[in-house]
């Protein structure tokens, strides 16, 4: 019998956002397993697509101020701060996004000051047995 899947959420910092989830599922893997603690095996995420539409968070906001929903193409891909991409993964979860599924993770970019951009990871793998 399969291991059931589980989400995984994270933050990393890299030149690009596949760069960034290499690095800490690399290091992510060198961690010892702890049978009461289990997590997402991030070996076995295929691929890494990068979120750039922002229509759910736009629409959300509309509805919060009562306005009409009138799509921004100027902040699509833009960063985000942590509370609305924690939204903006939620909602992609839920709604089972192409991003996510067949063991994909999706990346929302932060803002964040520094070298490198900061992306939020997320998606379904396996747990590390």
């Amino acid at each position: 019998m399969h291991p059931s899947p589980m989400v995984f959420r994270f933050t990393a910092s890299g030149p690009s956002a596949e760069t960034a989830f290499a690095s800490h599922a690399a290091e992510d893997r060198k961690r010892p397993v702890d049978p009461f603690s289990r997590r997402a095996d991030l070996t076995k995420v295929g691929c890494v697509t990068v979120v750039r539409d922002r229509s759910a968070l736009d629409a959300a906001t509309a509805g919060y101020f009562n306005a009409s929903y009138v799509p921004s193409p100027a902040s699509d891909g833009a960063p985000l701060d942590e509370d609305d991409a924690d939204w903006l993964a939620d909602r992609l979860i839920e709604d089972d996004a192409p991003c996510v599924r067949s063991g994909g993770a999706g990346a929302l970019l932060l803002e964040a000051a520094g070298p490198e951009p900061s992306w939020l990871f997320f998606g379904w793998s396996t747990p590390i047995e």
